[in-house]
């Protein structure tokens, strides 16, 4: 059985323009702690429907929104599901998306998807 305890912390996200989320210093973050499967998504998804909430419309000009998942080794397609429902909401505001992992499955798992054609994916 996986432990799953979702924060969200949200930081002052100054207008960026020409600025990637590598290079961003104030991303909006998501951290998972533990694999994204099935058994977690729906907590997750609660935690992100919040933040995206609390947002409202008051996005800044080209937001960088960082999912971490360095503490994940796996991702199923319900939490394939998930990154992709955050990668939307994301770029219908404007934003980008950046997915930081440290286990090779993760990347794998957003490589064979072509997810990482999508987003930005940094190896932590």
């Amino acid at each position: 059985m996986c432990h799953f305890k979702p924060y969200v912390e949200l930081m002052n996200l100054p207008p960026k323009t020409g600025t990637s989320p590598k290079s961003d210093p104030n991303p909006l973050t998501i951290a998972v702690e533990g694999d994204l499967v099935s058994t977690t998504a729906a907590a997750v998804r609660r935690e992100i429907d919040r933040l995206l909430v609390s947002l409202g419309g008051d996005w800044p000009p080209d937001a960088a929104v960082k999912l971490d998942l360095t503490r994940a080794k796996m991702i199923d397609s319900v939490g394939l599901n998930l990154v992709v429902g955050l990668l939307k909401a994301v770029q219908k505001q404007g934003g980008r998306l950046q997915v930081a992992y440290a286990d090779a499955n993760v990347s794998r798992t957003l490589t064979f998807t072509r997810l990482d054609k999508q987003l930005e994916l940094v190896k932590v």
